[in-house]
């Protein structure tokens, strides 16, 4: 009995340590992964015996949601067409997939990486895949993504597990009262709530204008259930950083066929975010992607009531109106329908194709846009716009040394705008947070200490009013240096006797080196460089003096995307023989 008890107990430990992260009052959301697969090489020889290729059926090497190609650049324009299928089931029909789509970064963006790649393909539940090409690619390779925690049988089962603790944990919480504040019209899923950390972004955001919409298609399959659309965005978004190299998800914002809409590239629904939609007007638009493909299929009425609600809201909110014309400046690109500096006239709600080579948005969404335009209207910004300037003095500094934000806040067209709040903002985690607060004076400047813990951008933010529209600042960076104490246990040690080198850091960083040091013959000489970890911000590390004379020891942080690199002052110990 003993024995059956010590048992059941074991088993239900398991059990608890496998739904443990389920455990929570937010939905539960699997870890995503990437994974990929090389043409296999029956497939290239069969692509040199002719002039198109149609692949095997290829068994991935786990289940998939999303599948893309990638390979090395050149030789001109190729077809590609996929289909998938799950182990025991129907393939699909084939779908045409974009190759090298406009759906890209502008020109010297910084994320314009010269890639060659397809559109990535929502699969659902897949195993198995399938491609056709017009012509053979060099070094092809497929990019899958799997964001339902489906990847593996261990996976499926910890999921499976998982959403059913998570649910009854949410159903109880429902049960005693617990209720969200509704958010504003409209509502958009948060980036929290769809990708939490599983697609954080390469970089910090970078803004521009937002004088148009520009309406996409995402060109993948069309049979998802209101449950899987939030998967299917976040592995675009996988595919978008992961496979084409991207910054971030390339749309500002995506909507599904029932109506939901969800935030796209991080940096604000309410900023004019720079995305990777429409290469040449990423700067002067607002992005907004239909998921699935609509190039025969319309798209549904949710869908189109819920963007029109959407545009409804994001023009007036930069000061722009939402029907009629607007002349947007052409930045070039591969993908553009006209050179660099060209001056394109396009309407505020706009289809991809009217400004890029490309089919998107599907001539069967795109013939719906007139209907779009009715659903949107002609709403005229009611309050004027700002403009709100800041910089950030010293923009290097220790840690715990304070830095000041400085700037001014003013109509676009106008003069000062005194006496409203000002916001100094930090990006962390996909999002700006609030860490100061102050009030604009009467000519409209303001100013606010911060004391930085790490390199973060800045910027300063006016939220807005009823009278005047919100505005936010171009980024500005601040570096920080951490401190780092360090001391030696004694100042002589016999030889063959190990010294004590210990100290501190600040921020606390996991990694540090410690460099020793001897002086030799007029010359110092380095003798070992040891690698020490300091979790808690303390470290401590131990080496043998194996040859009199006198030894010098320095902690070093080599650096990393929060803190600069930083070196501790020198400590001296010498050895001496007994």
């Amino acid at each position: 009995m003993r024995l059956l008890l010590i048992s059941l107990g074991v088993v239900a430990a398991i059990l608890f340590a496998m739904v443990a992260p389920a455990l929570s009052l937010r939905p539960q959301r699997p870890a995503a992964v990437d994974f990929e697969l090389a043409a296999p090489v029956t497939a290239v020889q069969a692509a040199r015996a002719g002039s198109g290729l149609v692949s095997p059926p290829l068994d991935a090497p786990d289940r998939f949601n999303v599948v893309g190609l990638r390979w090395q650049g050149g030789g001109g324009e190729v077809a590609i067409a996929l289909r998938v299928r799950r182990d025991g089931g129907r393939w699909t029909r084939w779908t045409s997939v974009p190759a090298e789509p406009a759906d890209a970064p502008d020109r010297g963006s910084g994320e314009a990486t010269g890639r060659a790649v397809s559109a990535p393909v929502w699969a659902g539940e897949a195993d198995h895949v399938q491609y056709r090409l017009s012509r053979p690619l060099r070094g092809l390779r497929l990019h899958f993504v799997n964001t339902t925690g489906t990847a593996t049988p261990r996976q499926r089962l910890l999921t499976t597990l998982r959403r059913s603790a998570n649910r009854t944990l949410l159903a109880a919480a429902a049960g005693l009262g617990s209720a969200r504040a509704q958010s504003p019209a409209p509502a958009i899923v948060p980036r929290a709530s769809w990708a939490g950390t599983e697609c954080e972004p390469r970089t910090t955001p970078e803004y521009g204008e937002v004088r148009a919409a520009v309406i996409h298609h995402t060109v993948t399959l069309n049979e998802y259930t209101p449950e899987q659309a939030a998967a299917a965005v976040l592995a675009i978004c996988r595919y978008h950083r992961n496979s084409n190299g991207w910054n971030d998800i390339g749309y500002n914002f995506i909507v599904d066929r029932y109506g939901t809409i969800y935030e796209g590239r991080a940096g604000g629904v309410d900023q004019a975010v720079v995305g990777a939609q429409a290469q040449g007007y990423n700067t002067q638009t607002t992005g907004i992607a239909n998921l699935g493909t609509h190039t025969a299929l319309p798209q549904s009425e949710a869908a189109l009531a819920a963007t029109a609600k959407l545009i409804r809201w994001k023009l007036p909110l930069h000061g722009q109106p939402t029907a009629g014309e607007v002349a947007l400046t052409s930045g070039g690109g591969s993908s553009n329908r006209y050179p660099s500096g060209t001056e394109v006239p396009i309407s505020r709600v706009a289809g991809h194709r009217d400004g890029d080579a490309t089919t998107c948005p599907g001539e069967a969404l795109y013939a719906q846009l007139p209907r779009l335009r009715e659903l949107v209207g002609n709403v005229a910004p009611r309050q004027p716009r700002t403009k709100i300037e800041a910089r950030v003095t010293p923009t290097l500094l220790t840690f715990g040394a304070e830095a000041r934000v400085t700037g001014r806040v003013r109509l676009l067209q106008g003069g000062p705008v005194a006496g409203v709040p000002v916001e100094i903002q930090k990006f962390e985690r996909a999002a700006w947070e609030t860490v100061a607060a102050t009030t604009a004076a009467s000519d409209g400047t303001f100013s606010a200490a911060v004391t930085p813990r790490a390199s973060r951008p800045l910027r300063a933010r006016f939220p807005g009013n009823p009278s005047l529209v919100a505005s936010a600042s171009r980024q500005v960076n601040v570096s920080v240096r951490p401190t780092i104490s360090g001391a030696i246990s004694a100042a002589k040690v016999p030889v063959g006797r190990s010294a004590l080198f210990s100290g501190a850091i600040a921020p606390a960083r996991w990694r540090m080196v410690v460099i020793v040091e001897r002086r030799e013959r007029g010359r110092t000489r380095r003798v070992a460089r040891l690698r020490v970890r300091s979790p808690n911000g303390r470290f401590a590390k131990r080496y043998r003096l194996r040859k009199p004379g006198l030894y010098r020891f320095r902690a070093v942080f080599v650096g990393d995307r929060l803190s600069l690199p930083a070196t501790s002052r020198a400590a001296y110990v010498r050895a001496i023989r007994r």
